[in-house]
C-alpha cells in the first residue's frame, strides 16, 4: 500500500510541476509581454514593430518552457526506471 502511495505522490508532483511551469509561462506572456509597447516604447512605437517583437519574444518562451518540460519528463522517467 505505501508503495503505491508513493508512486501516486511522485506522480501528483510531477503533475503538479508541469502545471506550475506553464501558468508561469502563461503569467510570464500576459503581464510582461502583452503590454510591451507601454513599458519600451512608450505607446508610441510602431504597431508592426511592437508585433514582432511580442511574436519573437512569445516564440522564444514557449520553446523554453517545451525545453523545461522535456528536461522533467526525462527527469521523472529516469527516477521511475531506477525503481
Amino acid at each position: 500500500m505505501t508503495n503505491i502511495n508513493t508512486r501516486i505522490t511522485g506522480l501528483a508532483l510531477f503533475v503538479a510541476g508541469m502545471w506550475m511551469m506553464i501558468l508561469a509561462a502563461a503569467a510570464f506572456l500576459v503581464l510582461f509581454i502583452a503590454p510591451i509597447d507601454t513599458h519600451f516604447f512608450g505607446s508610441e512605437g510602431d504597431a508592426t514593430l511592437v508585433s514582432i517583437a511580442q511574436a519573437s519574444i512569445a516564440l522564444a518562451s514557449v520553446v523554453a518552457l517545451v525545453f523545461g518540460l522535456t528536461r522533467m519528463k526525462r527527469i521523472y522517467l529516469q527516477k521511475k526506471l531506477r525503481q
